[in-house]
């Protein structure tokens, strides 16, 4: 690849980051995957590390094991330009901040960074404006005009918000198991699905493990599925954990519509938590009037999108 042959998008969650480089029209070349780079989460040393780790893979991926050996890798690699799209970008400051590490970095000369729902906007619509909702460790949901109108509704991280985010529906689930250890609660089935999910004994054990120093919020999040599994199988416990989730996120949705002020936007739709019966409750929680409605399975693909619109400018 020869200078300004490539365009980089990196999409960075509250799970992982990846980057995906692509050739200019958008073809799909490599990736590369790094952990979580959510600043507010882990830390902006550890941040820069993510997004390093991920960008050096797909470049390595696409180039080969020599591409770094004269420093970064990303530099004389033929990036003409590049989308960061970022949960714990949600002011004008945090993008401030990711775009001076960026520069000296040198990573590309012409970038721009947003938040990562804005990737779902550009990747699930059909004209690249309308609402957002993502819903994996975390939920946010962002919606944008055709003339520029952006509203934003949640994204309040997990001790503030989140409503309707795996983390919470773990932890929903999490706080009616131990009142079911102790007496309060009768949900013997959620309980001992949980405990079986982590290989425990019993209750008990739950505290050590649950505090441990090494347990991240991925983990705990990753307890949603066993409620929506525990839910599809007709236990009422779990299924009021996943419509409540439903309803608090179809209230972020009706919220972002009323806000919006558009009547009729498309819905784009991500997160691992809306694949499946989740994605059902919340539609028909929604009270809103859509035009459309698309789950994005690879949102990277909506920082290409913004990566190539910014070279053609």
């Amino acid at each position: 690849m020869t200078q300004g042959e490539l365009l980089l998008a990196v999409e960075g969650s509250g799970s992982r980051t990846q980057a995906l480089v692509t050739d200019l029209r958008g073809k799909g070349l490599a990736r590369g995957f790094g952990p979580c780079s959510n600043p507010h989460t882990v830390g902006f040393d550890s941040f820069g590390e993510a997004i390093a780790t991920a960008i050096e893979g797909a470049l390595v991926n696409l180039l080969g094991p020599r591409v770094g050996a004269g420093g970064a890798p990303w530099r004389g690699a033929g990036i003409a330009g590049a989308c960061f799209g970022l949960a714990g970008v949600d002011s004008k400051e945090d993008e401030a901040q990711v775009s001076r590490w960026l520069k000296e970095q040198a990573i590309a000369e012409k970038f721009v960074v947003v938040n990562d729902a804005d990737l779902v906007i550009a990747g699930g619509t059909p004209e690249g404006w309308g609402v957002a909702l993502i819903s994996g460790v975390g939920s946010i949901c962002v919606g944008r005009s055709p003339a520029g109108k952006v509203v934003r509704v949640g994204g309040w991280g997990p001790l503030l918000g989140d409503e309707g985010s795996g983390y919470q529906v773990a932890l929903g689930a999490l706080r009616l198991s131990t009142q079911t250890a102790d007496g309060r609660a009768g949900a013997s089935a959620l309980l001992q699905a949980i405990l079986r999910h982590w290989s425990l004994p019993d209750a008990s054990a739950l505290i050590r493990h649950v505090y441990a120093p090494t347990m991240t919020p991925r983990e705990i999040a990753d307890l949603a599925s066993v409620v929506i599994e525990l839910a599809a199988k007709g236990d009422t416990d779990a299924q009021a954990i996943v419509d409540e989730a439903a309803r608090q996120l179809a209230r972020q949705v009706d919220t972002a519509v009323r806000e919006l002020g558009v009547p009729r936007p498309p819905l784009a739709l991500a997160g691992s938590l809306l694949r499946g019966d989740l994605r059902r409750a919340l539609m028909s929680a929604i009270s809103s009037e859509l035009a459309s409605v698309t789950y994005v399975p690879d949102p990277c693909r909506g920082a290409v999108a913004l990566a190539q619109r910014l070279v053609k400018t």
